[in-house]
């Protein structure tokens, strides 16, 4: 059960000093050469495009804060850690809900690199998020000294784990984007 904890925690961690090399900033010398208020390329507003990012990162930096913070699994006994683990579980769930909900409600795509952005990690934290649900419910479903729901409690968690740590860099998926490049190195949720 320890690697279960483990594993986010390195991953946070690597994300974070990916976040901080690859950071929220593009090179500031093309970015000095243009005034703030100049339109974008596409048409599009250059401060509806910084809050979308601001709210697509911000969705994404409360995620690993949520999965920064999870329980430990542990105990003594074969119900205790059935019961730490469902509590794991559920604080999983949580987060992914709360990350889903997050990236629901941004507005409007500013650019269809936007759109593609969040299409794409809005699916990986869905699928996330229904995989560690399945997996509580079914554990929270067995006897409490069924090692093998354990198990396969904890197996879903790990693809839940996957699916998740798949979309964790709001910034490189939208690098195609010159429009979102520059308001991701503006926007406050961005910064690492």
């Amino acid at each position: 059960m320890l690697t279960v904890k483990k594993a986010p925690a390195v991953v946070a961690a690597a994300i974070g000093i990916a976040l901080a090399l690859t950071g929220c900033s593009s090179d500031p010398a093309p970015q000095a050469a243009q005034p703030a208020s100049a339109p974008s390329p596409s048409g599009a507003d250059p401060a509806a495009t910084e809050a979308w990012m601001n709210g697509f990162c911000g969705a994404v930096h409360d995620f690993i804060d949520g999965n920064n913070k999870m329980p430990a699994a542990g105990g003594d006994t074969v119900e205790a850690i059935t019961k730490s683990t469902s509590d794991q579980l559920g604080h999983y769930a949580g987060i992914l809900g709360k990350t889903v909900d997050a990236l629901n409600a941004l507005p409007p795509a500013p650019v269809p690199a936007a759109d593609a952005a969040e299409k794409d990690f809005l699916g990986k934290y869905t699928a996330a998020r229904d995989k560690v649900t399945k997996a509580k419910a079914d554990l929270d479903a067995a006897k409490r000294s069924d090692t093998a729901a354990q198990s396969r409690a904890v197996d879903g968690l790990m693809a839940a784990q996957k699916d998740a740590h798949g979309a964790l860099d709001p910034v490189k998926a939208v690098l195609d984007s010159p429009e979102l490049t520059k308001a991701a190195a503006t926007a406050a949720r961005c910064r690492p």
